[in-house]
């Protein structure tokens, strides 16, 4: 259990200096990287990168209310190619600000999982997350499905990454269903697994405007801020049940005050992410040292 008194933590081995890391989705490029690596973030997450160069979705992609934000950035980045020549600098930013760097990656495929992952690690990764549960993917027009909801396609996405040379992780979209949570618990517990991030974004919410029309060009996107406290709460409960304790968990979901970090810890977390404080704070890394101030103080 994290502990304000003695704040060191590890995630899959891999030493933290504290459990506050930034979520995957606030770092893309090398400028972003060397902002995190100069804050007080534990590690720097990059990504989730892709194999091709996403753009994202077009028009609005964020709208940001009284308690909460809902977001559908398609994960923009500039793709495989890209990243396998600047993540070895971005290693060499974080390395020398003593923090571990994690990749996040995002596939269409199991295969395509293992690639990323592969890559990720052989160019300087400390860590690699899959991201199994964005829900913002849109492409002419139509969703892609999030993988993290079928058991099967977690399991063999984990089995594709799994001869990587540094610890995986899965993050999950929010498992409401409490059958479908221990089926993907089982398959996560006997997959390479390392630790588990929980959770994205809860999906297919609806902002509107003024005008009573969505907010984002898209429609739906995934709900985060304070408001996905208490769900990030019971997942990271109900997985530190389900799953070894040798696979650590990450709680992301409604960070923004330090008794937000003790109660993940509280409910099994080894370590806290967060990116809606931070983009609410106009990407001010000091958000970071307040919320540890609030939670060592």
């Amino acid at each position: 259990m994290m502990n304000a008194a003695d704040p060191a933590t590890s995630l899959a081995g891999v030493a933290l200096e504290h459990p506050l890391i930034n979520a995957a989705g606030t770092a893309k490029s090398r400028d972003d990287v060397a902002r995190l690596a100069r804050s007080p973030v534990a590690a720097v997450t990059v990504g989730s990168i892709t194999l091709q160069p996403r753009d994202g979705n077009g028009g609005e992609v964020y709208a940001t209310r009284p308690g909460h934000a809902v977001n559908a950035l398609g994960m923009p980045n500039r793709g495989a190619d890209f990243y396998r020549d600047e993540l070895p600098r971005m290693a060499e930013l974080t390395r020398a600000a003593g923090k571990p760097l994690i990749v996040s990656v995002a596939g269409f495929s199991p295969e395509e999982y293992g690639a990323l992952a592969h890559l990720a690690a052989d160019a300087g990764a400390d860590l690699v997350e899959l991201n199994l549960g964005c829900p913002n993917v849109w492409d002419d027009g139509h969703q892609h499905r999030i993988a993290s909801f079928d058991p099967e396609l977690v399991a063999a996405s984990v089995a594709a990454a799994a001869g990587a040379s540094v610890p995986i992780g899965a993050k999950l979209s929010p498992l409401a269903d409490p059958i479908q949570l221990a089926e993907v618990a089982a398959a996560l517990a006997a997959s390479a697994a390392r630790f588990v991030v929980a959770c994205n974004t809860f999906p297919n919410g609806l902002a509107l405007g003024t005008d009573g029309r969505p907010a984002l060009d898209v429609g739906f996107g995934g709900v985060s801020g304070a408001a996905m406290k208490p769900i990030a709460l019971g997942q990271v409960a109900q997985l530190r049940a389900a799953l070894p304790p040798e696979v650590d968990l990450v709680g992301c979901g409604g960070v923004r005050h330090g008794d937000d970090i003790r109660d993940l810890g509280h409910a099994g977390a080894a370590a806290v992410g967060l990116a809606t404080a931070y983009w609410d704070a106009g990407e001010d890394p000091g958000v970071f040292g307040n919320l540890l101030a609030g939670w060592l103080g």
